[in-house]
């Protein structure tokens, strides 16, 4: 019998998190699991829930019949209102495995007394601080209880961030579930860089700088941007890829058009073909405010593009030579040059090949069909 597992995460959208909640789904046993995306709503021109719907995975979004009132009341009574929308779908699915993604464990803990007999799972996305630490001590209070009374399975991204976890909690059965990716779809594309160039309406002679993240605060899109104009007044042919999407977008655009960069620098929205268009780079940049791995960093060492990175970028997602590790405090001129001539100056990296999500998928499926 197919055990019921509900991937649960706040909203659904193209991101990190949300991005591997799809590949689990669409890469679990399903003679052995039968997985429904839960969350609390969606983005319909996400690729996220595109690729989802393509493949008939079931998504449930508890604002979906009134998202306009359950968004006031969760805005009123807090994570308790939510937890009332998802007990009603535990009576109704009667899942045997509940995964939990992104700052809603505090609703699974009003949701208490309906989850007993369920197997509980957590990852934590980002620095277990910012998440389930002091940051948010309801998260963390949250926390402690459902590892108290609910064997919650803590699972980190990491090592490094497994120690973190188990020493904020006084644990040590932390595991780890390394954020994986799909190696083929980025190592095997048909067309050349000079045609994905051309595909892009950019000169097949253009030095292609590029960013992939939500346009957020963490990923620090708008440093991006500074150090950009600084480096088209020594490389006229260069153009900058910004491809996400997030809040920051309008104020993105303000800040090209005030540079007077709307020629150069591109904001590619809603897109389904990162393999290809990290293919069309020549070095990527990540300047991220904090990450709790970078999968993205994955991506675009296993496309062999050297990569600039900030240090709040964890070493475990180092795993190539070709990675160039800067400060957000160095000056723009050292972030320029950086990224004019990347030079690897990291002296230890790890083996890219722990990160093949068709590994790490069986190990999650371990840890579900444990009692």
């Amino acid at each position: 019998m197919r055990k019921k597992v509900i991937e649960f995460i706040g909203r659904l959208q193209d991101g990190g998190a949300e991005t591997l909640v799809k590949d689990y789904a669409l890469l679990m046993n399903k003679d052995k699991f039968d997985v429904l995306v839960l969350c609390a709503d969606y983005n319909k021109e996400s690729n996220v829930y595109k690729t989802l719907v393509a493949n008939n995975v079931r998504i449930k979004a508890l604002y979906e019949k009134s998202f306009f009132m359950h968004k006031a009341l969760a805005r009123i009574l807090g994570q308790k209102h939510i937890a009332k929308l998802l007990i009603k779908v535990i009576k109704e699915e009667k899942p045997d495995v509940i995964h939990v993604h992104s700052e809603i464990l505090q609703t699974m803990y009003y949701a208490r007394d309906y989850l007993n007999g369920i197997k509980i799972c957590y990852t934590c996305h980002n620095p277990p601080q910012l998440l389930i630490g002091d940051q948010r001590p309801n998260e963390k209070r949250a926390c402690r209880y459902l590892l108290d009374q609910n064997h919650l399975q803590l699972i980190a991204l990491h090592q490094d961030m497994a120690n973190e976890i188990n020493e904020l909690f006084n644990i040590d059965n932390t595991v780890v579930i390394r954020n994986g990716i799909n190696f083929n779809t980025f190592l095997y594309i048909k067309k050349s860089k000079e045609e994905i160039k051309r595909n892009l309406g950019l000169d097949e002679n253009s030095y292609v700088i590029g960013q992939v993240g939500r346009f957020a605060y963490q990923k620090n899109p708008e440093f991006t941007i500074n150090v950009f104009s600084e480096l088209i007044k020594k490389k006229d042919n260069a153009v900058l890829l910004l491809i996400g999407r997030g809040k920051q977008e309008k104020q993105l655009r303000d800040l090209i058009q005030q540079k007077n960069l709307n020629d150069k620098v591109f904001l590619l929205t809603n897109r389904d073909d990162v393999p290809e268009l990290l293919k069309a780079m020549d070095v990527f940049v990540l300047p991220s405010r904090f990450e709790g791995l970078g999968i993205v960093l994955i991506e675009a060492q296993v496309s062999g593009l050297p990569c600039v990175v900030s240090d709040n970028v964890p070493f475990e997602a180092f795993k190539s030579p070709n990675i160039v590790r800067l400060s957000l405090d160095d000056s723009i001129d050292k972030w320029v040059d950086a990224l004019l001539s990347p030079k690897g100056n990291i002296n230890t990296y790890g083996d890219i090949d722990e990160y093949d999500m068709n590994k790490e998928i069986i190990n999650l499926e371990k840890i579900y069909s444990e009692q």
